[in-house]
């Protein structure tokens, strides 16, 4: 499975994961890890991973790649905010293009991890 997995970490955790990362490759256990993209608060998560990003996502993997004029018709969003939106993920890395100009989203599984301890 290709999974990656939002996630809420301080940059101190962020950079204990990265050490343990390589006191392991040190070890020799190449083992790659689920990448992970962290944000620094949960507010920040629920502030760039918007309901219509999600719905982005998922109609993209439903769907699979097409062009973001097509997927504003799909969503029956404003072109301008979808590409705004597409623009976003992209640089996240939840989204690519293809030579075509289509996007879709590289991911089979893509995991949002909220915890309460992280929600101050």
């Amino acid at each position: 499975m290709n999974e990656i997995i939002l996630s809420v970490a301080t940059h101190e955790a962020f950079f204990d994961d990265l050490r343990a990362a390589a006191r392991r490759i040190d070890a020799g256990d190449f083992t790659p890890n689920t990448p992970r993209l962290s944000f620094e608060t949960i507010d920040d998560l629920w502030r760039t991973m918007t309901p219509e990003r999600w719905a982005l996502l998922g109609a993209l993997q439903h769907r699979g790649a097409t062009k973001p004029e097509a997927l504003s018709d799909l969503l029956g969003r404003d072109r301008d905010a979808v590409a705004a939106d597409v623009e976003k993920l992209t640089y996240l890395g939840l989204i690519e293009a293809d030579e075509a100009g289509r996007v879709f989203v590289p991911w089979s599984k893509i995991t949002a991890e909220v915890s309460i301890a992280n929600a101050a």
